[in-house]
């Protein structure tokens, strides 16, 4: 099904006209169009420290590069700039793929760094003819990256499919059809840290939770809580973390899954679904069932309950045909002990219970999940407390810069009640001066279907 509605996609792409806008792409802020404008250089102004020269086929050249370093150690930053030309107007959707590779027998000498120009701002069918972008990219080196070599691959895909290097002869390429950008000395990091494990409790039949953020139910009070969220680098810091954890519910039809989060200062502007959500506070699930890294999804929900909903074909495949998906059937509530976008109160935190359904949920092994079934998932929070800046937190870790760090997702592991440890349900650690947030506070919830 899924392939036949790919095809159906792309013939649709081919149809259309300029009246048919197959993407809508992102408002940019003065910031970030002065960060585009500043990215984008005369062909006389582009000079590479390395040239490359690497056609790729009617649609760009790759001129060259700008390395900062060729010896870094796990854990580190390395940044590279990439001077693109765009030979064809219009261009086709296509995307920037980058690896980082090591020994192939080693999963973890392997990073998938694909983007779109200038930190994702400047898509390339926006590209015009002979217009010419230096697309700097900072790359943090995972902490458990083995030592040794590793080289930078570089190239474009559409939808499926590799691009081809048109002057392969002149290009040092590998025999995937990778242009070879440069090679790296890596001083090896630690292994991987172990991957943190939720666990999600079956319903018994016809009790499924009412979506209002409260969690008055007792299935809700018999649920074990996961960790307190961590930084999303793996540091062992909690300053100016307030302090988030989840518990997760299902039944036949549905994955329910409940945040709790302590905040002094709740607030959310947006209003529209599928918003840039995460330029404020908000919550954000990860789903990769089968842990394959395709077609895996994006749940947002605010305080608000602005939800922005996403599903992704690969690893940070287009952002405009992502979002253009909405989940059928997904249920979101918000309660708040607080007041939402009163900048000048105490606030105290703030309840998220999301419901969602297995039909719409791809990667499944078993529909519905079987006791003992493991899903890939990972979980965010953005915060914003007046006066400072944007602070995120993490479910599992992703260690390096990219929430889509899906070999990252931890695990959620559904069992049946008799499996399930009984924890208690304890307070939230709120600031000093705070009160506690109790389960179930609430300010009229809204609810999302």
């Amino acid at each position: 099904m899924l392939a036949r509605q790919k095809c159906l996609a792309l013939a649709l792409a081919a149809l259309c006209s300029n009246a048919c806008a197959e993407h809508a792409d992102l408002s940019l802020t003065p910031a970030q169009k002065k960060k585009v404008e500043a990215a984008v250089v005369t062909a006389a102004e582009a000079k590479p420290q390395k040239t490359t020269d690497a056609v790729i086929e009617d649609q760009v050249r790759l001129i060259g590069y700008d390395l900062d370093r060729t010896e870094v150690a796990a854990g580190e930053a390395v940044t590279i700039t990439y001077y693109l030309e765009a030979l064809a107007e219009p261009m086709g959707d296509n995307m920037i793929f980058v690896h980082l590779e090591g020994n192939r027998s080693d999963k973890r000498a392997w990073m998938n760094l694909d983007h779109h120009p200038v930190e994702g701002l400047m898509p390339l069918r926006q590209l015009k003819k002979g217009q010419v972008v230096k697309d700097t990219q900072r790359i943090v080196i995972k902490p458990d990256f083995p030592g040794g070599e590793a080289k930078i691959y570089w190239g474009l895909w559409r939808g499926e499919t590799r691009l081809k290097i048109t002057n392969a002869d002149k290009v040092g390429h590998d025999k995937e059809g990778r242009v070879h950008v440069a090679t790296l000395t890596v001083k090896g990091g630690a292994k991987s840290a172990a991957l943190p494990t939720a666990t999600a409790m079956r319903l018994p039949a016809g009790q499924s939770p009412k979506m209002d953020g409260k969690l008055d139910e007792a299935a809700w009070q018999q649920a074990p809580y996961t960790e307190a969220f961590v930084s999303p680098s793996g540091s062992a810091d909690t300053a100016g973390l307030q302090k988030t954890r989840a518990r997760f519910l299902w039944d036949d039809t549905a994955l329910y899954v409940a945040v709790e989060s302590a905040d002094t200062d709740i607030w959310s502007t947006f209003t529209e679904r599928d918003s840039n959500t995460w330029e404020q506070e908000v919550i954000e699930l990860f789903l990769d069932p089968d842990g394959d890294k395709n077609d895996y999804l994006e749940l947002q929900v605010t305080p608000s309950n602005v939800v922005f909903d996403a599903k992704f074909v690969t690893h940070r495949s287009d952002l405009a045909v992502a979002r253009a998906w909405n989940m059928a059937g997904f249920k979101s509530a918000v309660s708040v002990d607080g007041t939402v976008n009163v900048r000048d109160d105490l606030d105290v935190g703030y309840v998220l219970e999301l419901a969602v359904p297995f039909a719409e949920t791809p990667g499944l092994k078993n529909t519905p999940p079987k006791s003992g079934d493991e899903w890939r998932v990972n979980l965010f929070r953005w915060d914003a407390p007046k006066g400072g800046k944007q602070i995120a937190q993490a479910f599992s870790p992703p260690v390096v810069p990219d929430f889509h760090a899906l070999d990252r997702f931890g695990r959620l592991k559904f069992v049946d009640p008799s499996a399930a440890p009984s924890l208690p349900s304890a307070a939230l650690s709120l600031p000093a001066g705070a009160p506690s947030l109790p389960v179930g506070a609430t300010s009229s919830p809204a609810v999302v279907k």
